[in-house]
């Protein structure tokens, strides 16, 4: 053996501890990171935030305007409930 490899294998162990620690410590910054991000994604404004995003979607095209049958739609729905409500409290 030369002495480059006799070095080499003398400092291997050392320096593949080292490789696996800073391994380590990059996938917990990495994890970390994650952790993060999930939560901030999973805060109550950020679904909120979601939730109105996907409804305005729904009433909206792709320029923008609004879409009227789909307004009409939710305005029957909404007239419907509440005459299910009021009928419900005149039978009893």
């Amino acid at each position: 053996m030369t002495q480059e490899a006799t070095a080499s294998a003398s400092n291997s162990p050392s320096s593949s501890m080292v490789d696996l620690q800073a391994q380590v410590g990059a996938a917990r910054e990495e994890l970390v990171a994650s952790l993060v991000a999930l939560k901030s994604e999973t805060s109550p404004a950020a679904l909120a935030q979601r939730g109105l995003g996907v409804a305005k979607g729904w009433f909206t095209d792709e320029y923008g305007g609004i879409r009227p049958e789909r307004v009409a739609i939710a305005g029957a729905v909404v007239v419907g409930y509440v005459a299910l409500k009021m009928l419900r409290r005149r039978h009893r």
